[in-house]
């Protein structure tokens, strides 16, 4: 039994000491480690750029969130409707401070701002901002029109003109009307505040329409050529619209 309780005490002395010898050592190791640090000053230097690389991880973590939230963009006012002279209009083809975009189409003139990213400044539709868009939107022309002079469309055909006619049912039904287009010498309206409505009178646009549907086909060669070339242009014309409104959805 003695012997037995001997061998006990001295097992734990043994343990207890063993823990000095491993503070020791571990703070043996911890002094070498930081003397190389400070003594040395490319170690030094290393530890620095260490610690200023894990403190712009951290920080750029918790600064994550606030960059990456686009700002919120203001909605402009609803405009006053007035009339616009082909010149005036101009001025609203989204470079502008405000950023406002108009384009007319049948000699009607909306606010196209809500469509932006396919109008405005690098958008594939910039060169109809602040233009009258019926020729190229009839004739699939998508280049800019800087020309000043009031266009009436007189030498488009019936098809370029019914193509024109659905686009402009499209941008009523999507963007707000904000007056016409006058042509040379004509008088702007006097728009109430309580007018919301598009102004019912005819323009040369639908008389054209009326004019050239009322025309009597002069052979049946010319009215089946007619007839093929109008399809295929409408077909080709509500593609491209179908295009166009998907991206806008």
């Amino acid at each position: 039994m003695e012997g037995s309780g001997n061998i006990n005490t001295a097992g734990a002395t043994t343990e207890t000491d063993q823990k000095p010898i491993v503070d020791e050592q571990t703070e043996s190791l911890l002094a070498s480690i930081l003397s190389e640090i400070f003594y040395s000053p490319l170690n030094l230097l290393l530890v620095v750029i260490i610690a200023i690389l894990i403190y712009k991880i951290i920080r750029g973590r918790f600064d994550e969130p606030h960059t990456n939230q686009s700002p919120k963009e203001e909605k402009l006012p609803k405009m006053k409707k007035r009339d616009f002279t082909v010149k005036e209009l101009k001025e609203y083809d989204g470079k502008q401070p405000d950023g406002r975009i108009l384009m007319a189409v049948n000699g009607n003139v909306y606010d196209v701002t809500a469509g932006k990213r396919f109008y405005g400044p690098g958008g594939p539709y910039a060169v109809f901002a602040g233009r009258d868009a019926s020729r190229g939107l009839a004739t699939f022309n998508v280049t800019a029109n800087d020309s000043e002079e009031y266009d009436d469309l007189s030498d488009l055909n019936s098809s370029e003109m019914s193509s024109v006619k659905e686009w402009e049912m499209q941008l009523k039904e999507r963007y707000e009307f904000v007056g016409k287009l006058l042509r040379p010498g004509e008088k702007p309206t006097n728009y109430s505040d309580e007018d919301e409505d598009v102004p019912t009178s005819k323009s040369n646009e639908d008389e054209k329409i009326d004019e050239i549907g009322s025309k009597p086909a002069t052979t049946t060669a010319n009215v089946s050529t007619a007839q093929s070339s109008s399809a295929s242009a409408a077909n080709e014309d509500s593609e491209v619209r179908k295009r166009i409104t998907t991206l806008e959805d």
